[in-house]
């Protein structure tokens, strides 16, 4: 996924870029991130970002006029405003933000941030192609992925879907927080699973897969970490 960073300080948006690497390594998210020092150079590019980080100063009336141009022109743009200041101009909100971070950053900060945002953004839509149509959905609905030689299989509730493309090239648009690869051939959505044990999990259409010990651990791991189950 693609991220912006948008700030007049080009040092400060080197180390934010950093953390947010450090980030999409731990948790095993793709981040493609353009950095920018002008308004200009960000509203002349021609790719769609996700997500932004960019200046908020009452001093610099650009900043809410370059926002509210980005925020025409996608309306699902999730916008951080970084300011110095805890002073913020009530027309910042019209262009409703995701939040607002007081510099300096803390690491901990920027990951509590990012953690919120995926995990309000680990169900949204895709299109696969069967061969013979393309299918939209939301992600999901999606239960697991089963390995099928060069193409994979993609199991909803009560069907299934032919995907032309293999199970890893198909896994790499579905958020990697809530797909967890159980063993060679499957890739579960945590968010369907009823229960699990060391063998098999079970998944609330009442589908069993076996989990092998090589991966039960990692499974294990991301389940507790995004999930957050209460254990009792």
């Amino acid at each position: 996924m693609r991220i912006a960073i948008y700030d007049s300080d080009v040092i400060f948006s080197q180390n934010l870029k950093l953390v947010l690497y450090k980030y999409s390594n731990l948790y095993k998210y793709e981040f493609l991130i353009d950095v920018f020092e002008k308004s200009d150079a960000l509203l002349s590019s021609k790719n769609d970002y996700f997500l932004i980080f960019m200046e908020y100063s009452l001093n610099k009336n650009e900043c809410l006029i370059t926002a509210k141009e980005l925020r025409r022109r996608n309306s699902n743009l999730i916008i951080v405003f970084l300011t110095s200041s805890s002073k913020i101009n009530l027309q910042a909100f019209d262009i409703n933000p995701h939040s607002f971070m007081t510099k300096p950053l803390f690491e901990n900060n920027i990951y509590s941030v990012l953690d919120e945002i995926f995990s309000n953004s680990a169900n949204y839509p895709i299109c696969i192609n069967s061969g013979i149509e393309t299918i939209c959905l939301n992600t999901n609905e999606i239960f697991y992925l089963e390995a099928n030689n060069k193409n994979c299989i993609i199991h909803l509730e009560s069907k299934t879907i032919n995907c032309k493309k293999t199970m890893a090239k198909a896994v790499d648009a579905l958020p990697k927080t809530h797909f967890q690869k159980i063993n060679r051939a499957f890739i579960v959505n945590i968010n369907q699973i009823n229960q699990y044990n060391n063998d098999y999990v079970s998944l609330k259409n009442g589908k069993k897969l076996h989990i092998t010990r090589t991966y039960f651990k990692d499974f294990k791991q991301n389940y507790n970490n995004h999930l957050c189950p209460k254990i009792i």
